[in-house]
């Protein structure tokens, strides 16, 4: 295990810092803007989204940072509370920069699980009841397996030799 994407929940958090040890973290940036927006008027949140995305959108780390200080002097007077959760938080959000640049989309937040977990929802409403706990689990079990497949058809994540490999499938082709 090399990277985690989670939310902010403090028990996960500590998990993940104990039982993965090195392990990057990233805090779902589509959580942390909930969080951040919930602490502004509804009449201000199109400018301060719009300033968070110009952090998450940077093409760098060096660039996010910079521009995270920017905001967080933006919004010091205005906004003390999203000035302050940004410069106390705001580092938790920018682990995505240390992953290759094709990953990075992708790996931000935790949409891909909340995706599947929706979808485990769906599925299990629609038994409503089932007859004992190993119907249950056959149901999740099987999901899990075809989400599997989904992502390995997909190639959800490339990595540097799978790209290697393509590309030199590329030029050949040409």
């Amino acid at each position: 295990m090399r990277y985690v994407v989670s939310d902010d929940h403090a028990g996960l958090v500590k998990a993940i810092e104990r039982h993965f040890q090195g392990c990057l973290w990233q805090r779902c940036q589509v959580h942390f803007l909930r969080n951040i927006i919930s602490q502004v008027s509804k009449k201000d949140r199109p400018r301060v989204i719009e300033m968070i995305r110009d952090i998450t959108a940077a093409q760098s780390y060096e660039i996010a940072r910079k521009r995270m200080d920017e905001v967080i002097e933006a919004l010091e007077k205005d906004h003390p509370k999203v000035s302050q959760m940004l410069d106390e938080h705001g580092e938790e959000i920018l682990s995505v920069y240390q992953l290759p640049l094709h990953h990075r989309r992708s790996m931000k937040s935790t949409n891909m699980l909340e995706r599947y977990n929706q979808e485990l929802k769906r599925r299990t409403r629609v038994v409503r009841i089932f007859p004992h706990q190993e119907s249950c689990l056959r149901l999740v079990t099987a999901m899990a397996m075809e989400m599997s497949e989904e992502w390995m058809v997909r190639r959800y994540l490339i990595f540097e030799d799978q790209v290697a490999d393509k590309n030199i499938k590329d030029q050949l082709a040409a």
